[in-house]
């Protein structure tokens, strides 16, 4: 677990500060706009640990099981991760803007931080919450299941990927904004398939789109309710985002906060992690007969 976050921390730092120096561009400016931030952000990551709470509750109810109380350590972890992930976005937004806010950089990532660890348990537990509903579980499991790939060449492919967006959408923002923001996702799925471990799109295979469609709901639901809450509070946000692409980038963003849940929960499921890229067996049978 602890490799798996460090190998995906290390090219989402390091690759586009590398795009711009091999292409021989400055660091971007950093941009403000006039208006209030850090109490609206406050207010917004308590009504989210509200909503957490809220649907928690509902959700032990309705499921019987509960995300947050199952283990205090592993409900930590979560708010360690989306504190990290959050984090790791504001810094991504120095070099392929998606907002502007009123904060300087290194206050914007210790807000953004800050609202990180209660945002992705919360995106968890509404997720959670959405799966006790029996007939919207149903239709998302009975869906037209996708064709098998293999794993190595898939992983190897989401890795060029990831590479070519971090550094093509750093040089080329207004044309590879798109790939550069679906990079982190894309990532952390290439990792998980190198490790033989399931993803969120694992299920598609057998026609199950319920992980894909209920994260990608919480995604929306949450970070457009977050969004909206913060606006209402009287925070301070410029998004040059179309409506259909924000929507697009919060769905992401669920997807990738429920498959870094996924990473964080193998911890604690108690099973053996396979190896990177398993060995195939010899093709020939060597048979050793003793001397009698």
């Amino acid at each position: 677990m602890k490799l798996r976050l460090i190998l995906f921390v290390a090219p989402l730092l390091l690759l586009p500060p590398l795009a711009l120096f091999l292409s021989d561009q400055d660091w971007p400016p950093a941009a403000t706009i006039d208006g209030d931030m850090l109490l609206p952000a406050l207010l917004s990551g308590v009504a989210l640990l509200a909503l957490a709470a809220l649907l928690d509750r509902q959700g032990l109810r309705r499921n019987g099981s509960s995300l947050l109380r199952a283990r205090l350590d592993y409900t930590l972890w979560l708010g360690a991760t989306g504190a990290l992930l959050c984090a790791l976005l504001v810094y991504l937004n120095a070099f392929c803007p998606l907002w502007i806010g009123p904060l300087t950089r290194p206050a914007e990532m210790l807000l953004a931080a800050l609202l990180g660890s209660v945002l992705l348990p919360t995106i968890l537990v509404t997720r959670h919450y959405l799966a006790g509903f029996p007939p919207l579980l149903r239709k998302l499991t009975h869906i037209t299941a996708l064709p098998p790939l293999q794993t190595e060449p898939t992983a190897a492919l989401l890795l060029l990927a990831t590479c070519g967006g971090l550094l093509g959408g750093s040089v080329w923002p207004a044309q590879l904004a798109w790939l550069f923001w679906l990079s982190p996702l894309l990532l952390l799925v290439a990792l998980q398939l190198l490790w033989h471990e399931s993803t969120v799109f694992s299920g598609l295979q057998r026609g199950d789109w319920s992980r894909v469609g209920l994260g990608a709901a919480s995604g929306i639901l949450v970070g457009g309710g977050t969004l909206t809450f913060y606006q209402l509070a009287g925070g301070a946000l410029y998004l040059p985002l179309p409506t259909w692409l924000l929507l697009v980038l919060l769905a992401t963003f669920g997807l990738l906060c429920l498959q870094a849940g996924d990473l964080i929960a193998e911890h604690w499921r108690g099973t053996s992690r396979g190896a990177v890229f398993k060995k195939k067996p010899f093709p020939i049978p060597i048979v050793i007969k003793k001397d009698s």
